[in-house]
């Protein structure tokens, strides 16, 4: 029998895009999605990748931006991406963390990571970061394939 998943969504009303914050730490999603809500996006969390997986599955087609940690138990960023790209070849994703092993990061970005935001993460750079990367991926542009820096 399929594990049931209950979803909740912060600030359903929102007028801004719908986003996902996967991340294992608590009081980063917290912070994550207070900051977002604040400004009017609609998130959806997820605590680890399996979760992740059924709250993507179950939204894909209204997701605009997930927000994958890397450092994550059971199934890191890197790992999680490549199963994300499996329900999805496009899913807009960006990786967020205060480590990520260079090599992987390249492989991610050459197979359509939107890009990757540096922790400690403050309030500015993330509203920035987001906003940026939800403009190029409803203009249908790519980012450079490089680290999203300031």
């Amino acid at each position: 029998m399929p594990e049931e998943t209950t979803f909740r969504i912060a600030k359903p009303d929102g007028l801004r895009e719908f986003v996902m914050i996967v991340d294992d730490d608590a009081l980063v999603t917290l912070l994550v999605e207070r900051v977002l809500t604040t400004e009017g996006y609609r998130v959806i969390t997820a605590s680890d990748g399996c979760e992740a997986l059924r709250t993507y599955k179950r939204f894909k087609s209204q997701i605009h931006l997930v927000i994958l940690d890397y450092k994550m138990p059971d199934m890191d960023g890197y790992t999680l991406f490549n199963e994300l790209r499996n329900v999805n070849p496009n899913v807009p994703a960006v990786l967020t963390s205060g480590f990520v092993e260079q090599e992987e990061l390249d492989v991610m970005l050459a197979n359509g990571l939107r890009g990757f935001i540096p922790k400690p993460l403050t309030q500015q750079k993330l509203l920035s970061k987001v906003r940026t990367l939800l403009d190029e991926i409803a203009h249908g542009t790519r980012l450079p394939s490089g680290p999203v820096e300031e």
